[in-house]
């Protein structure tokens, strides 16, 4: 009798390409976080993943502090094609304000700057004027329902604040909605902030 070799016996789950969900789950999360890098990357943005671009390690552009504002330029929320369009030095693309579309980029500054809320230009009321407020938006954690974010540390980052979906449209086109409740992705206070809502 000829052995078959075909016939030999792998664990339920673990024949020749097949993967468990876990295993999937991890390829898929590495896959999204290499896509939005190399986006960024080549679109002189920043990623939300690791806060900014860094991951968890308090280094880099995102973590000077206080943050450094340049005068003329965009504001928390406006649309952006670089790092050099934004009054704060960053433009975030994909963040979870934006339901980690990577397509969208805004500026913004980094709100949990070393020293927190102290250092002068880190609130985000800081910017306030001429009738528009910003407040802090808060990625939400993995064990908070966000099961989309990839970095070690959660972004804490401004944005326009809202009433109603006609605040945002005028604001940036790309950001129409105003997200009045936490969303498994955002965490914010009792106002509203614009943004791009998935789960609406």
């Amino acid at each position: 009798m000829t052995a078959n070799p075909t016939s030999s016996r792998l664990p339920l789950g673990r024949r020749a390409g097949r993967r468990g969900p876990l295993a999937v789950a991890r390829l898929t999360a590495v896959l999204l976080t290499a896509a939005l890098l190399i986006g960024a990357a080549l679109s002189g943005c920043e990623t939300v993943t690791g806060s900014g671009g860094t991951t968890n390690t308090r280094t880099g552009a995102w973590w000077v502090c206080p943050p450094v504002k340049t005068d003329g330029l965009a504001l928390h929320g406006k649309p952006c094609d670089s790092n050099a369009d934004c009054a704060y030095g960053h433009c975030i693309a994909g963040s979870f304000l934006v339901g980690y579309d990577a397509s969208i980029k805004i500026c913004t500054k980094n709100n949990a700057c070393v020293g927190g809320e102290s250092n002068t230009t880190a609130p985000c009321s800081y910017d306030n004027g001429g009738g528009v407020t910003f407040v802090s938006a808060f990625e939400k954690s993995k064990s908070g329902g966000n099961l989309q974010r990839t970095s070690a540390e959660p972004a804490k980052i401004c944005a326009k604040s809202c009433a109603s979906d006609a605040d945002c449209s005028s604001w940036n086109a790309q950001t129409p909605d105003c997200i009045k409740n936490s969303t498994d992705l955002v965490s914010i206070g009792t106002q509203g902030v614009c943004g791009v809502n998935p789960f609406k």
